[in-house]
């Protein structure tokens, strides 16, 4: 399960921060995915993931980084992730998305 909270930084216009809690996996990352587009389609174009809450994430959870990342990219903007801690840490790391 992934809850997550959203918030806009006030002194950085078009910023949106998403605040990741609980496992990133096949039964919510589509979830994950359509509420990116939906802030795409709201003018969002960057997005930091803060994943310091994140306990888990699956190989379908990290594809849905990937597709975030790469959605934005095509949109002109940038999706960053932050303070991944743990076993999640390890495999960004490992996949190199803390590179992108």
């Amino acid at each position: 399960m992934i809850d997550f909270a959203s918030h806009k930084l006030e002194d950085a216009p078009g910023i949106l921060v998403l605040e990741l809690t609980g496992s990133l996996d096949a039964q919510n990352s589509e979830y994950l995915m359509e509420c990116v587009q939906g802030h795409i389609e709201d003018g969002i174009n960057r997005i930091i993931l803060n994943c310091a809450d994140l306990d888990f994430i699956s190989s379908m959870g990290l594809g849905t980084l990937i597709r975030a990342m790469t959605r934005l990219r095509k949109e002109g903007g940038t999706v960053a992730l932050a303070g991944p801690q743990g076993a999640v840490a390890d495999v960004i790391r490992l996949v190199r998305l803390n590179r992108c």
